[in-house]
């Protein structure tokens, strides 16, 4: 089950963000998904933010899966389902494709 959605900076991703495993989603300021990820939720989303690799993420939310195979087969699923869609993969997760 997904969480609430939270602002996505470095004091609310350290505030709210589970330090599980698990998958994540950034969207815009519009709650447009741009990219969808996996693995220790607060490691990567702050990995995320200091590398400044979504300029357009001003969102995130998260679901635990409790397993590092879960998260990637949800991640997966996730950007098929978003594939199908709208067509294409979410912005930032364009290499996948």
């Amino acid at each position: 089950m997904w969480s609430q959605s939270f602002k996505f900076d470095t004091a609310s991703v350290n505030t709210n963000a589970s330090p599980n495993i698990g998958v994540y989603e950034v969207d815009d300021m519009l709650m447009e998904t741009v990219y969808y990820g996996e693995g220790n939720i607060r490691e990567r989303l702050l990995y995320h933010l200091q590398n400044r690799e979504f300029p357009k993420g001003y969102w995130f939310r998260f679901e635990e899966t409790n397993s590092k195979q879960r998260a990637v087969q949800r991640q997966n699923a996730l950007l098929e389902e978003y594939k199908r869609r709208h067509g294409k993969y979410p912005m930032y997760n364009e290499r996948k494709g």
